[in-house]
């Protein structure tokens, strides 16, 4: 039941239950652009099979992507609607960011403040300079009034953000704004709010077949007195991307 929890509470609850549905479904695959061959020809990594493919679209080498399929009836595949994932699903990070991890941060009555002395206890104790960087985006995203937290779930991993939908209003009031990356579904953008008696969620994907999935499993979503799913057409950013440089790349 979210009915009453504060917004960032029924995010972690909404996280929860759509991790529960794309673990059981597969819509979106997953790529990753290994070489450029020419202005439009890439050499592509599926799981564990590469092949070359041609993309109107400029992919970036390195680059992991979520993809639609399609089949001509001439048996040629078609990649169509490449969206690239957010970097944070490309680094890696301590093993305590779980949902347990999420759950215990919306039960402060402060999650900044907490998330920030949890962070910098852990770039004291990082074990590498690459996992040092990687706390550093969490400490930087933070400072610009963004929670950012690289969820792992049952070797699946996610990635969650919030932030306060208005400049007077914080992380536990009534309004906020979220974005999940979620490797079956794809993007999502969403907002929760809370009036007095009532709850509003509003979700967003670039994927149809997520959409009409949650359409289907809109019921499980409960707790919500509202719920709003529609299909965006541009790409969905994430708040924070995760490359720009870390304090060790400061200079000056």
């Amino acid at each position: 039941m979210i009915f009453g929890l504060t917004p960032v509470k029924a995010t972690q609850a909404l996280l929860g239950k759509l991790a529960a549905i794309e673990m059981n479904a597969l819509l979106q695959i997953g790529i990753k652009v290994l070489e450029k061959q020419d202005s439009q020809h890439f050499l592509i990594q599926m799981g564990r099979h590469t092949f070359t493919t041609k993309s109107e679209t400029p992919l970036e080498p390195g680059r992991d992507y979520w993809v639609e399929m399609a089949q001509t009836r001439e048996g040629i595949v078609h990649l169509k609607r490449l969206h690239p994932k957010p970097h944070m699903l490309q680094k890696h990070f301590p093993e305590h960011f779980g949902s347990d991890f999420l759950e215990r941060l919306t039960e402060k009555p402060d999650p900044s403040t907490h998330l920030k002395e949890q962070l910098l206890q852990n770039m004291a104790s990082a074990g590498s300079k690459e996992q040092f960087q990687n706390l550093t985006q969490l400490l930087l995203s933070l400072h610009q009034g963004i929670v950012t937290l690289p969820i792992e779930e049952r070797g699946k991993k996610m990635l969650l953000q919030m932030r306060k939908k208005k400049k007077r209003e914080g992380l536990n009031q009534n309004s906020v704004e979220f974005y999940a990356a979620m490797n079956n579904l794809g993007p999502i953008e969403g907002t929760i709010h809370r009036t007095e008696h009532r709850q509003l969620l509003k979700l967003e994907l670039f994927y149809p077949k997520s959409l009409v999935l949650l359409e289907r499993e809109k019921e499980h979503l409960n707790g919500f007195d509202q719920i709003e799913i529609r299909l965006k057409t541009e790409s969905i950013e994430p708040f924070w991307d995760g490359a720009q440089p870390g304090l060790l790349d400061i200079k000056g």
